[in-house]
Parts: C-alpha cells; sequence; structure tokens
C-alpha cells in the first residue's frame, strides 16, 4: 500500500473513531437530561383516545372540580402537586389564574410528574360559560369565537427549544358540562352551580417525558384593548419526570 492509500486510510479510521464517540456523547446526554423533547402532537388530532378539542374540554372539567383554595392549581406557585385530581394517561399544567383582565404574572412551578404520563396544557385559554356568557350552546360558541379575535402573541420552549407554528394550536373547545360546583370553587361562584362551557385557546400536547428533569415554559399577552384587556404572562414549569411519586 502506497502512502498516499495509507493516509487515506488513517483520514477515514478517524473519521469512524470521532463519529462513534460523538454517537456514545450523544447517548450519555439522552440518558442524564432525557432525549430532545418530543414532538408536540399536530393540532385537531386524535392522541390518548380524544381529539385536542375533546382534551380541552376535559381540562375546563378537571379545573372546575377541584377546591377552589390556595393549592388549585390555577393559584398554586412554586412546589405544587401537579396530581391533584389527575386520572388516566394524560396529566394537565395548569394555567396561571392571575392578573386577570390587565396586569402582570410570572411565575415558576415544580412538581412530579409519573413516567408514561402525556401532558395537556394550554398556552393561553378562556372560558365561555352559562354562568355568565349566555343561555345555550350557540351562546357559547359565539362567545367563543369573540374571544378567539384578541391579539394573542405568544410563545412555547419544552426544555429550552422552541415550539414553532403556535397559531396553528387555536382550537374551541366541544362543549362540556360543568359543576356541581365544590366549597369553595375556583372562581367563588355558587355552591353546586350546574352549567356548560366553551372554551377557545391555544393547547398542545406532548407524548410522555423521559424520565429525569424537564421544563416547559410558555408566555405571551392577551391584548384586547377595547375591553380593558392587557394580560402578560411569564409561566415556567419545572418539571421531575419519575418512576414513583413521593
Amino acid at each position: 500500500m502506497n502512502a498516499y492509500r495509507r493516509k487515506q486510510v488513517v483520514l477515514l479510521l478517524l473519521v469512524v473513531v470521532i463519529a462513534g464517540l460523538m454517537a456514545v456523547m450523544a447517548g450519555g446526554a439522552a440518558a442524564k437530561g432525557g432525549p430532545p423533547n418530543p414532538p408536540v402532537l399536530p393540532p385537531h388530532s386524535s392522541a390518548f383516545g380524544m381529539t385536542y378539542e375533546e382534551w380541552a374540554a376535559k381540562y375546563w372539567q378537571w379545573a372546575f372540580a377541584l377546591p377552589g383554595d390556595e393549592t388549585h392549581p390555577f393559584n398554586a406557585e412554586g412546589v405544587m402537586d401537579c396530581s391533584l385530581g389527575q386520572q388516566g394517561n394524560v396529566w394537565f399544567l395548569a394555567y396561571p389564574g392571575g392578573g386577570w383582565p390587565a396586569g402582570t404574572i410570572s411565575q415558576e412551578r415544580e412538581c412530579e410528574i409519573p413516567v408514561g404520563k402525556a401532558l395537556f396544557f394550554p398556552v393561553v385559554n378562556l372560558v365561555c360559560t352559562t354562568y355568565e356568557d349566555g343561555d345555550t350552546v350557540d351562546d357559547l360558541i359565539g362567545c367563543a369565537n369573540f374571544i378567539s379575535d384578541f391579539n394573542y402573541p405568544l410563545s412555547v420552549k419544552i426544555d429550552g427549544r422552541d415550539v414553532p407554528n403556535l397559531e396553528s394550536y387555536e382550537i374551541i373547545s366541544v362543549p362540556f358540562n360543568i359543576g356541581p360546583l365544590p366549597d369553595p370553587n375556583m372562581y367563588g361562584w355558587p355552591v353546586g352551580w350546574e352549567g356548560l362551557g366553551v372554551s377557545p385557546g391555544y393547547y398542545l400536547l406532548m407524548p410522555p417525558l423521559s424520565k429525569g428533569d424537564h421544563t416547559v415554559e410558555f408566555s405571551g399577552q392577551v391584548y384586547a384593548p377595547d375591553f380593558g384587556v392587557d394580560w402578560t404572562f411569564d409561566v415556567l414549569y419545572k418539571l421531575d419526570v419519575v418512576t414513583d411519586i413521593d
């Protein structure tokens, strides 16, 4: 083998060795901190037995059913219990309830999530109900369509990586039953009240995260100056995905 040929072989072997080392390092990083964020499931798709529009309805039924004290996920901050009221293979991450309709809210939340749980959460959402927005489903859908015209500059990062094309995740939920409301309840409405709701918003559904530490951050603004609405928010969830919750 001539000298030129030997040089080519040595260079090829170096490339193979370097590529192998990079693969090992990437594998170690994945095992340590989890793989890159899983893809957010496409909007309007069906997953885990329901559509986005149906999961949005379930999210609000979960939120309305919980007692409206300081432990409610709308009110909690810092270290919190994300297991409250959760059932099945999809868990909800709550949207903050403070500061509305004109103000700023910035929060960090920390909690444990069991391995194997998908996560469904609103980037921004509102709810129209027969308690204050009309008497029929048509009234509520009209309310939801009206709210959808508000201006929503939004951002979402999962493990530090931007989720693109958020505008495609705007939905209006299917109509859903509310109540009977607990005592206390999150809006201070009459105990035992029952009615209907419809929710417009931007929602995301993520497949289960790998074991370890993860972050989900969503921020933005709801801006409708004609109606006195100018609400800015920034919420960071620090999630510890674990085999068993303490």
